[in-house]
């Protein structure tokens, strides 16, 4: 009883808000203005990310592990150019082939450092003397045993194969890096080193594929742009495009459909503002805390459109059936509100409650979604009640002639449902509990997936051109293992030198279920070549020496020619060394076990030396965040399905209906899921957020449903006609927010992104079932678990 006056004195409270805004309007339109507008001056400071970096917060000792490698060696992202050719030996081919590699060089901003064979080791030795020399001279030898002697170098040489050159010599690669940071001056003067962004990368991007314009056709017919810098860029320029277009699109949609159910200007006009006030208002909150557009993050706009309007549309379908039957605009709005304000609000709170779970995720983007996601959701409600009375107020509007409740086809539709659901309330309610039990077992054994390249449509060339170079080289995912002799001078030591060759070795030819390891790069290649030439070129001369001071002398001569090539793979002070594994784009949640495995190998291998070592760069980074990020996922189901759980008990009233009530918000969530697994859809970043989201939109139909249908039954004790005048009055405006949010979200299936169409058409999915399950499951559920009782007098 205390519980029924509470809310009745919140109810009430709601009415005398919009009844006080009513009488103020220019006020609070004043006021609001002056608010959205001082926020929406940051908005210009907006910036999008799709680094590697991006997804951990900072101060992640993956991330600070992570900038000590790119201080160290540079950025592990690279552009990959591939070039075809018939004969690498052609002179005019490698006359271009210069040409082209110099103009990379020199003309692409930011660029820390190109690799191809037009700069790469030919190491040879003339007596006893080690001659480094170029791989693709300006001019070929003459002789022809000093010509055959190169290109049979090229062809068996290891260190190239599968990584400058392909195995039938058919294909050349050209890797363009650039500096992992920038410098700019602050406002002060000072300097400060700053990640290079996703402009500069495009800046360098466009740069590379205008030179390979100039060449293709020159150098040859088939040159493709491939590479992890390139997937960056293209993630980056569809977010931006689909943030625009989903927004566009979203605005189109739903003002439509808001004209075709209100049927006046009013009804399109005072939701669509309420609407790109939500927005703007949310997404400059993130310019100003520094924010960046994610991956995760994109969806924020047409979602907080989606959810903004929801509010509106219960709170004006009230209001326009009351102005209709005579009301005046202020008893309307009151009227309006007392029904409306204390469902609309935690139908807010349940749709926050949702994504905040994800606030607390050790993923970056992912935890940006709930915690922008959530503010979203207030502020939407925020709006709605402190403006939509104040453009009431203020808007001209017309009373449309008011139609009998039952002439509508929707309002018979909405009597059929209620008619049905209490009629077969048990065979509904049944099917339903086997609905659920089976969706819970078969949800359970959905798959899980994290490979950025799939996101790309196959037809892309993109897409397209990254799977031609793992089919020819074999690897374009850099994994990177990084060893710490914890002091200077400490490579040279022979047991670890001999220990890194024996590693480098086991990786070449290493293979995992799901892949094998394309190439492992490191400092034993330079040794051994050194030492062989050394060796008067013998085959057998290709090893490590027993020596350290040998291994000192060899790499210093190798310094004193070749010093980028030495210092990219180890440090200036002879103590770390690294080894680039390269791998295919494959599904990084098979990164994990790979790193397993060879951390076990590695530490057997390295047993009795005192060495640290740690696995770093995009590929393990993507593989760690996937294996938290499930982890994550887990508990922020739960901890948004009890935050929920414990809402809907709040707003009923009572335990046992606040528990069944979660049948109907459930099941839909459940049954799309088990939708997914049977077709052998794999859940990515994006898509596993499906269920948080999900749960706190389709949980909003079901307050309604509940709010209204207690009001009713508490006032007339029969439960049967508490269903059908819950879904004749609320019904409608459940329908309508439904068609608006699955529409709001099918604009998803527009995007560029493959697992963004699917995120688009799954949690429409839900939201319809969600309808369908609010219309038949829920009223079938109240019937059955409440009982007729007599209306006092006093009541």
């Amino acid at each position: 009883m205390k519980s029924s006056i509470g809310k009745a004195k919140l109810e009430k409270g709601f009415g005398l808000l919009g009844l006080s805004i009513y009488s103020h309007p220019w006020w609070w339109l004043l006021g609001c203005t002056l608010i959205v507008f001082a926020m929406a001056s940051q908005l210009i400071h907006i910036k999008q990310d799709t680094s590697v970096e991006g997804y951990l917060k900072q101060g992640d000792p993956d991330i600070e592990r992570f900038n000590q490698f790119k201080s160290m060696f540079g950025k592990d992202e690279v552009f990959v150019i591939t070039v075809a050719t018939d004969d690498v030996f052609d002179p005019a081919f490698i006359a271009q082939m210069r040409a082209f590699h110099e103009t990379l060089a020199f003309e692409v901003p930011y660029v820390e450092r190109v690799d191809s064979l037009a700069n790469a080791r030919y190491t040879i030795g003339d007596g006893d003397t080690m001659i480094i020399e170029e791989l693709l001279p300006e001019e070929l030898p003459t002789d022809p045993t000093e010509l055959a002697q190169l290109k049979n170098y090229l062809k068996n040489n290891e260190a190239y194969a599968n990584y400058l050159i392909s195995r039938d010599q058919k294909m050349l690669v050209v890797t363009v890096r650039l500096f992992p940071f920038i410098f700019q001056q602050d406002a002060q003067g000072n300097t400060q080193q700053l990640y290079i962004e996703d402009a500069q990368l495009k800046e360098a991007m466009d740069k590379v594929e205008a030179i390979i314009g100039q060449y293709r056709g020159r150098l040859s017919d088939d040159i493709r742009l491939t590479g992890s810098i390139k997937m960056a860029v293209y993630l980056s320029t569809v977010m931006g495009q689909d943030f625009g277009i989903f927004t566009g699109l979203a605005l189109l949609i739903i003002g439509t459909i808001l004209y075709f159910i209100f049927r006046r200007a009013s009804g399109v006009i005072m939701p669509l503002i309420i609407m790109l006030l939500g927005v703007v208002v949310t997404i400059s909150l993130m310019a100003i805390q520094a924010s960046p557009i994610q991956v995760a993050t994109s969806i924020l706009p047409s979602f907080l459109l989606a959810v903004c309007v929801g509010d509106s549309i219960h709170l004006l379908t009230i209001f326009y059936k009351q102005y209709d039957h005579g009301a005046s605009k202020s008893e309307a709005l009151v009227y309006a509100l007392e029904h409306t304000g204390l469902a609309i609000f935690f139908t807010s709170i349940t749709t926050a409650a949702g994504l905040a779970s994800f606030a607390f995720s050790e993923l970056f983007p992912v935890a940006s979604l709930g915690y922008y996601g959530a503010l979203g959701s207030i502020i939407a409600f925020v709006l709605t009640v402190l403006i939509l009375p104040t453009l009431i107020s203020l808007f001209p509007l017309k009373r449309k002639a008011a139609k009998e409740e039952g002439s509508e086809i929707l309002q018979k539709a909405l009597l059929w449902f209620a008619r049905f659901s209490v009629t077969y309330a048990k065979p509904i309610v049944a099917v339903g509990l086997v609905l659920f039990g089976g969706s819970i077992y078969l949800a359970s054994q959905i798959g899980f997936s994290h490979a950025p390249i799939t996101w790309i449509p196959e037809d892309q060339v993109e897409r397209i051109n990254s799977d031609y170079y793992d089919e020819k080289i074999g690897g374009s995912l850099p994994l990177e293992i990084v060893f710490d002799t914890r002091r200077p001078r400490g490579i040279n030591d022979v047991e670890f030198m001999q220990a890194l060759d024996d590693i480098q070795q086991k990786l070449s030819t290493w293979q995992e279920p799901a892949f094998d390891v394309a190439k492992a790069i490191a400092v034993t290649d330079i040794v051994k070549e050194s030492h062989r030439a050394l060796n008067n070129n013998a085959a057998s001369a290709y090893a490590i020496p027993d020596d350290a001071d040998l291994i000192a002398q060899e790499l210093f001569l190798v310094e004193l020619d070749k010093p980028d090539d030495l210092f990219q793979l180890i440090d200036k002070d002879y103590q770390v060394a690294r080894i680039t594994v390269l791998i295919p784009a494959i599904d990084t949640i098979h990164v994990v076990t790979f790193i397993d495995n060879v951390n076990a190998y590695i530490e057997k291998r390295l047993a009795g030396l005192e060495v640290d070592y740690y696995f770093t760069g995009i590929t393990p980074i993507l593989g760690s965040t996937f294996a938290k990020m499930l982890t994550a996922t887990a508990e922020s189901y739960m901890l948004a399905g009890i935050a929920i759980t414990m809402m809907m008990v709040l707003l009923i009233g009572n335990v046992k209906l606040g528990l069944l009530s979660m049948i109907p918000s459930l099941l839909p969530i459940l049954m799309v899921l088990a939708a997914v697994s049977i077709l052998g859809i794999k859940l990515d970043i994006l898509t596993m957020l499906v269920g948080s989201i999900a749960i706190g939109l389709t949980v909003d139909d079901n307050v309604h449903f509940m709010h209204s249908f207690r009001r009713v039954y508490q006032h007339t004790g029969d439960p049967v006609y508490a269903v059908e005048q819950t879904l004749l009055s609320t019904g409608r405006a459940m329908l309508i927010t439904s068609i608006v949010l699955s529409a709001g979200f099918y604009i998803y299936t527009e995007s560029g992104m493959v697992n963004m169409q699917l995120f688009g058409m799954v949690t429409a999915a839900c939201i319809v079932l969600a309808l369908v399950a609010t219309f038949l499951l829920a009223p079938a559920l109240m019937v059955l678990s409440n009982k007729p009782f007599q209306v006092s007098a006093t009541d």
